[in-house]
């Protein structure tokens, strides 16, 4: 059992959290007695500008008091020249190749801290920077493996995710807890939010947010004209991270037992009918599986964003109560210099519990092709409209529009404890000691991925060939059935 649960798992899974005009309605429905500071005008960042806070950044590095992190970071890029653009974004983690806002100039342009806000906290997937990870040389070319396909950067993203595509972004966008973690089936059925395959699985939505809160501390900190514009677009994509992790589903990898159950059985069924593909393509528990996340996942979002964004009756209780805080989130964050991470960990925390329970209400809510890993494949970008797959009564529909309200509450509520944390952390903590805690963090990742690298093979295509045991026992049976009437035949035929 444990091998097939591993087998599920070793797909992509989707990775968008809230739909980008989620993110930024809840971002700016979250400040709602802060009308003034929304309003303010930011002057953008030129490329001199840019240029600049990239040299800041260099500079503070250079001559932090830690000098294992100072050597560390020097022995890489030993002088400001060679800290480009594209260095900086692979240090943090980002697709160096892509148009990066705050990085690079695009949408440079005059906003209200209010929309350039709600603006950033899209723009993560807009830009499409925690995409298409690979290992590149020198020369900035992709570094192929033995087989030719790219080498990923970083192997561990594939744990989330495929190295292309929408779903290369997942290990940016999930967050797991930090306690142990199961690959155990088990675990699956009884706490959801424990598995994950392998049990190492590492998501990275947590450091994301605290990545981009030290860089808008260090903009905030900075002399330059564009200063708060920087800062805005940081803040953006921090909370960006915390509105997905605020979406239960990203907090658990799988999600529950029964998409695991249902796979295996919908795969033997289809091996019995297809007589192990003999009379029809084979399906595997692996593609079936997939199948019913992605539908699931992919339905569930489109469904309360639809409604969200209509302001439909059934979600008004969430869309009101997002100027109120969640209790327990407020209750649960430490007091942390890495409020971005601690934020956002609390939340994780609170919103796995419930991943497997938003899963399984939206399980018992779609028509049953969707429950198909033979039906449709459900897809909103391409049209697909959820109420055309919506069944279900009305007390599992009113369940599920409450735990995704609750949901959108506590993403809110990041956002405020977030903001608090920062106002005060701009101006109590010098501007090295946020360019410190990010080397302290990416500077043993990037040695990490390089060790994940050296042990690295591609994974080989699925090969669905038939299963000659399923036409051989159908050809037994029927040589057995067939000796049966003969026998019954004989004693006939000799008394006439």
């Amino acid at each position: 059992m444990r091998r097939l649960a591993v087998i599920l798992c070793a797909a992509s899974l989707p990775a968008s959290a809230y739909n980008e005009a989620i993110h930024a309605l809840v971002t700016r429905r979250a400040f709602p007695d802060r009308a003034a500071w929304l309003a303010e005008q930011l002057v953008p960042p030129t490329q001199n500008d840019l240029d600049a806070f990239r040299a800041l950044f260099f500079r503070a590095a250079a001559q932090l008091s830690d000098p294992g992190l100072r050597a560390k970071f020097l022995s890489r890029w030993p002088s400001q020249e060679a800290f480009t653009a594209w260095e900086m974004k692979q240090l943090f983690m980002l697709d160096p190749a892509a148009a990066v806002h705050g990085f690079d100039v695009v949408d440079a342009r005059r906003m209200s801290r209010g929309d350039l806000l709600a603006a950033a906290s899209r723009w993560p997937d807009d830009d499409e920077r925690n995409r298409h990870r690979y290992l590149r040389g020198l020369d900035r070319s992709i570094v192929p493996a033995q087989d030719g396909s790219p080498v990923p950067y970083d192997p561990a993203t594939l744990d989330f995710g495929s190295l292309t595509g929408t779903t290369s972004q997942g290990h940016a966008h999930y967050g797991l807890v930090t306690g142990p973690l199961s690959d155990d089936p088990a675990v699956l059925k009884k706490e959801p939010w424990r598995f994950a395959v392998p049990s190492t699985a590492h998501a990275w939505g947590a450091e994301m947010a605290q990545l981009y809160t030290d860089l808008a501390l260090l903009a905030a900190a900075s002399d330059l004209p564009s200063r708060e514009w920087l800062a805005a677009c940081f803040a953006g994509a921090a909370f960006h991270h915390l509105e997905d992790v605020g979406n239960q589903i990203h907090t658990v990898q799988v999600g529950i037992y029964e998409f695991f159950r249902d796979a295996w059985m919908q795969s033997k069924m289809r091996d019995l009918r297809t007589l192990g593909g003999v009379l029809g393509q084979r399906r595997s528990l692996r593609q079936i599986g997939v199948r019913l996340i992605a539908n699931h996942h992919l339905f569930s979002e489109d469904l309360f964003a639809k409604r969200v964004l209509a302001g439909a009756a059934e979600v008004r209780a969430a869309l009101d109560g997002l100027d109120r805080d969640d209790a327990r989130l407020a209750a649960a964050v430490p007091a942390e210099p890495d409020f971005g991470r601690a934020i956002a960990q609390a939340t994780i925390d609170l919103s796995s519990r419930e991943g497997g329970e938003v899963y399984r209400l939206a399980y018992r809510l779609t028509a049953p092709t969707l429950r198909d890993g033979m039906g449709h494949e459900y897809d909103g970008a391409k049209g697909d409209d959820p109420d055309d797959y919506l069944r279900g009564d009305s007390g599992t529909l009113t369940a599920f529009y409450e735990l995704e309200g609750r949901g959108l509450r506590r993403a809110a509520t990041a956002l405020r404890l977030w903001q608090a944390r920062f106002e005060a952390s701009r101006r109590d903590e010098p501007p090295q000691a946020a360019v410190q805690r990010s080397l302290a963090l990416l500077l043993p990742y990037h040695d990490a991925a390089a060790t994940r690298r050296a042990t690295y093979h591609p994974a080989h295509e699925e090969l669905n060939g038939i299963a000659w045991g399923y036409p051989a026992v159908a050809a037994a049976l029927l040589c057995a059935i067939g000796a049966a009437v003969a026998r019954r035949r004989k004693p006939s035929e000799l008394k006439a």
